[in-house]
Formats: structure tokens, C-alpha cells, sequence
């Protein structure tokens, strides 16, 4: 597979998806009809996990020394941490996130968007990335999707 330009910034299109359930909401709002209460109760315990997960995440980065950046040479091949469980966890804490807006705003809209920045991330960032950590790291990374699973 080739990887033909840069890969569009994570968070941009975690935005993208947020403002788009956020207008598309306005325009016609859809609620999911779950308690005030209930929303709350769940898209904190989201929230916090979200939080935990996702720093731990860049903590790993940090502590390996290399870049959470999509379009960065990775000066090392994470598979400690989160990365023991999924191949993208800071990918899989936006999707996650955006599901935790749409719970705590009562939003089928932003729900429904979590599936599309799923695949958005999917397609336009992680497939870039894994061509990059395959010619970089052969046979380790290769290993490594086969013991851990791209998102969970």
C-alpha cells in the first residue's frame, strides 16, 4: 500500500465530527431520550476513562522517547502500556471522546458520527501509519499485529 501525502491531524478530525453533530444538531436536533441523570452518570465514567487511557498513552510515548505525531518517524515501537491492548490508543480515547459528547449532549447525531471518525482515522491516518512503522520496524512490527489488535 502506498502512502501518498501526509496523514490529516488526529484531533482535526475529531473537531470535524464534533462540530458536524453539533450543527447537524441544531439544525435538527436528535435526541437519544436517556435520563438527564443517566447521561451524566455515563459520559463521566467515559470521561474519565478517556482521561486515564489517553494519558497513559502519551506517557508511554514520552517515556519511550518518541513522538505521538502521525506524520513522525517513531524512534521507537510501542507495544508496553495501552499498546499492549490496542494498536491505537489514542485513536480509539478521540472515538471514545466523541462518544462521551454525544451521550453528555444528548446528541444521536454525535453518536452516529463515531463510526465515521472511526473509519476516518482509520483510512486516512492509521493505514499511513502502520506502511511507515512496517518499513521501519519489518519483522518486530509484523509480530506486533499479530499479537495486538488494531483497536481493542
Amino acid at each position: 500500500m502506498s502512502t501518498p501525502g501526509k496523514s490529516p491531524q488526529p484531533p482535526l478530525l475529531f473537531l470535524g465530527c464534533l462540530l458536524l453533530g453539533a450543527a447537524l444538531g441544531f439544525l435538527h436536533p436528535l435526541s437519544l431520550g436517556l435520563p438527564l441523570a443517566a447521561r451524566l452518570g455515563v459520559g463521566a465514567l467515559l470521561l474519565v476513562l478517556v482521561a486515564f487511557h489517553g494519558g497513559w498513552g502519551l506517557l508511554t510515548f514520552r517515556r519511550m522517547d518518541t513522538t505521538p505525531e502521525p506524520n513522525g518517524v517513531a524512534s521507537a515501537l510501542l507495544t508496553s502500556g495501552p499498546f499492549r491492548w490496542t494498536r491505537n490508543p489514542l485513536y480509539l480515547g478521540l472515538s471514545i471522546l466523541l462518544l462521551c459528547f454525544g451521550i453528555l449532549l444528548d446528541s444521536a447525531w454525535m453518536l452516529g458520527l463515531v463510526p465515521v471518525l472511526m473509519l476516518l482515522l482509520d483510512r486516512l491516518v492509521i493505514a499511513r501509519e502502520e506502511v511507515r512503522l512496517r518499513a521501519q520496524f519489518g519483522d518486530a512490527y509484523e509480530a506486533y499485529t499479530r499479537r495486538v489488535r488494531r483497536w481493542l
